[in-house]
């Protein structure tokens, strides 16, 4: 817009944001920015007292009835046996290499895993007629100082009513990567 004198052009006044307009957007920046520090910082402190399962992936030799123990029962597996264990966090599973591929899921809790079988169609078996020969469950401690790492442990086998623990030794056969965790 232009005046009739001398063609000058008319100001406006130029509106500028007060004091609480100005305040608000800083506060608006430093509660999204700070609230997030303050939960980056609370994560890495509830992050510090975490530490991941022992790394027990890969290939063992399983040996049942370790030397100089004896078990008056046959569990019907074969001996010595390859075990093979897949793991994700302290998931585990357990597969022997015996005529069933015997199978089992379970947990690593600290240093010990505890498994239970599962049947053809992935569920957990829990009652005695559903194993008759096979592995029911296993229970074993890792000797994670031991080079190359040991399981101890037993295998839990139903027999009708009748249940057998048979002692258990795994050695590890491949080799741990590094950076593993184990």
């Amino acid at each position: 817009m232009l005046s009739s004198q001398a063609n000058t052009p008319i100001l406006q006044p130029v509106e500028r944001p007060g004091w609480w307009e100005a305040m608000r957007v800083v506060l608006l920046y430093l509660g999204l920015v700070g609230l997030s520090v303050l939960g980056i910082f609370g994560l890495l402190q509830v992050g510090q007292r975490l530490s991941a399962p022992i790394s027990l992936a890969g290939t063992w030799n399983a040996q049942l009835s370790p030397e100089g123990e004896s078990t008056a029962t046959d569990p019907g597996l074969a001996r010595p046996m390859v075990l093979t264990i897949t793991q994700s966090g302290p998931d585990v599973m357990l597969v022997f290499d015996d005529d069933q591929r015997t199978t089992l899921v379970g947990k690593i809790q600290g240093a010990t895993i505890d498994a239970s079988a599962i049947r053809q169609d992935g569920t957990t078996a829990n009652d005695a007629a559903d194993f008759g020969n096979i592995p029911r469950s296993f229970r074993a401690s890792i000797d994670w100082r031991a080079e190359p790492r040991r399981l101890v442990g037993v295998l839990v086998v139903d027999r009708g009513r009748l249940q057998t623990e048979v002692p258990i030794l795994a050695v590890r056969k491949d080799k741990v990567r590094k950076g593993g965790g184990s």
